[in-house]
Order: structure tokens, then sequence, then C-alpha cells
């Protein structure tokens, strides 16, 4: 009995009454937006639709992008310029993930010895039924293929229409943070996202997903990416951008010291997709149209 009380209570009450995680709201500053000025230009013959950042541990410089449905199942490696990167004989055309398929990437994620994730998961309106995680180790400079792809799907546990009338199951924001995979979801008819934890098995093809927190981010998330002490969280959506102190322990991510910015693209480079530290005070935020733009971290202000 003593250990069936002690399960209930690591389930917690939200999980045993199927009840929806508390909104979470935190009060931003009012202050002007930061002007976002473009700091270089992405190929488009290369990435027609930026859609993820992602800075290479092995690579310096370096960042991984991919573009978005349709486009072909390729990481691309670029410069915070957006120039392109050297391999063996000239120029690197980016790794492509055998076996993969590009329905709708829209996120990376990674840690710090080089296990990268690509997010198959873009679900626009809420229709598709399975959505999929591809794992590899970051390929080699050079190489023009990742090696050893894992395919793992999944499906969101609470979604029982599709589509989805309420348009709250699309994501494209996921981070690697010890060993744990999350996703972040973007709403189409209210500012939340939801956090979910995708729990990969260690054989099989399916993860699991648990919902552990809901959080107001005035506006549909688009990307997110931990500092390179992986003791901060960068939630980017189109209109602003938000910093959170990361717990040495547990997963409450958005109740610690924050920071946040409103935020101003040029008219034609609207849909900030991508969101990468350039470096311990610096973020490299990317556009689909293409555009990199660098924001100092000093930008920011503190929310209540």
């Amino acid at each position: 009995m003593r250990r069936m009380l002690r399960l209930l209570g690591l389930l917690g009450p939200a999980v045993l009454a199927g009840a929806e995680p508390a909104v979470l709201r935190r009060v931003p500053p009012e202050m002007p937006a930061a002007v976002l000025r473009v700091a270089g230009k992405l190929d488009p013959k290369l990435v027609p639709e930026c859609s993820a950042l992602w800075p290479s541990p092995a690579l310096p410089g370096v960042f991984w992008t991919l573009s978005d449905s349709g486009a072909a199942p390729r990481i691309v490696p670029v410069r915070a310029d957006g120039s392109r990167v050297l391999g063996q004989g000239g120029f690197w055309d980016g790794s492509v993930l055998r076996g993969a398929a590009n329905v709708d990437w829209e996120a990376i994620a990674g840690d710090e010895r080089g296990l990268m994730v690509v997010g198959d998961v873009g679900n626009n309106i809420s229709r598709r039924k399975e959505l999929a995680l591809y794992l590899f180790q970051e390929p080699a400079a050079g190489a023009a293929e990742a090696p050893d792809v894992r395919k793992v799907v999944f499906a969101w546990p609470d979604q029982t229409a599709f589509p989805d009338p309420e348009l709250s199951h699309d994501c494209e924001a996921m981070f690697l943070l010890r060993g744990k995979l999350y996703l972040l979801t973007k709403h189409r008819r209210d500012t939340l996202t939801d956090l979910w934890r995708a729990d990969i098995p260690a054989t099989g093809d399916r993860a699991t997903l648990t919902k552990l927190a809901r959080f107001d981010a005035g506006g549909m998330v688009t990307d997110a990416c931990l500092s390179p002490d992986r003791a901060r969280l960068a939630v980017l959506t189109y209109r602003n951008v938000w910093v959170f102190d990361l717990p040495t322990s547990g997963e409450d991510f958005f109740r610690g010291r924050a920071l946040y910015a409103p935020l101003s693209p040029p008219l034609l480079s609207f849909q900030l997709e991508g969101c990468a530290w350039a470096d311990p005070a610096h973020l490299l935020l990317g556009s689909e149209q293409g555009d990199l733009f660098r924001l100092p971290l000093a930008q920011l202000r503190e929310v209540k």
C-alpha cells in the first residue's frame, strides 16, 4: 500500500486527474521593440526556407539549419553571416539523412556530445496523426550523409480530432537537456505553448510524450535553444523572445529569472523561425526568408 501511495505521489495530481496544467503567465516589461538589422543572408538554393538553427559543438562558428516541408531531407552547415562552409574539395552543401522524409521539418536539437535530433514535427492545421524524430550523431566535416539515422515516431496524446479545431498541435521548437528531449507547441488560436517531454526508448521506434507545463508566450513559438553553458533557455516567437534561467534540476523551466524583448524584424523578413546562441552574450535569429540577425542580450529586460 505504501509503495502504491509513493507511486501516486510521483505521478502527481494533474496527471492523475487528467487535468491540463495551469497556464503560467509572466508580466513582460513595457519597452520598445528591438529593431533587428540584417547581419547575414543564407543561400536560397541551399536553404529555401530557414526553419531552425543549432550551433555545432564540434565545428566552431558553424550552425546547422534546414528547410521545411517539401525540401530535401538534408541539414546544411552555415556561418553566422550566412556564408557557406568549406568541406573537402570545395563548399559543403550539407548532409543528407538517408531514409528520412521531409514532410514538414521544423526543428533541430542537440547536445554537447554531438547527438542531433531533427524534428519532422510541423503540423500547420493539426491534421497529422503521426510525427517523426530523426536521431543521429553530428556529421563529420564535409560528410555527404549523416551517420546511422534512427527514426522515432510519436503522436500527441491529447489530440482526438484531425484536424484539431483549436489548431494547437503544431510544433517548431525542441531542445535537448540532461539527456531528455523537450518540445514546445505552436498554437494558432491563442498565444500559449505547451511543454512536452518526449521519452525516447533505448529500443523500438515510438516515443512517449508527457505534458509538463503551459506557458503564455505572447505569440506563436517558432524555436527554442540552450545557452552554451546549458543554464539558460531562449524561446522565440514571431514577435518576441524570452530567456529563462534554468533550474539546476527538475523541469520547471518558466518560473526562474527571465529576460524579454519584443522584436521588430524587417517588413519582408517577418517570419522569425530560427534561434541559436551565437555566443554567451548574443542570440542568432533566422527568418524563413533567409535573413540572419544578431541580437545582443543587453537589449532584453528583466521580467517580473
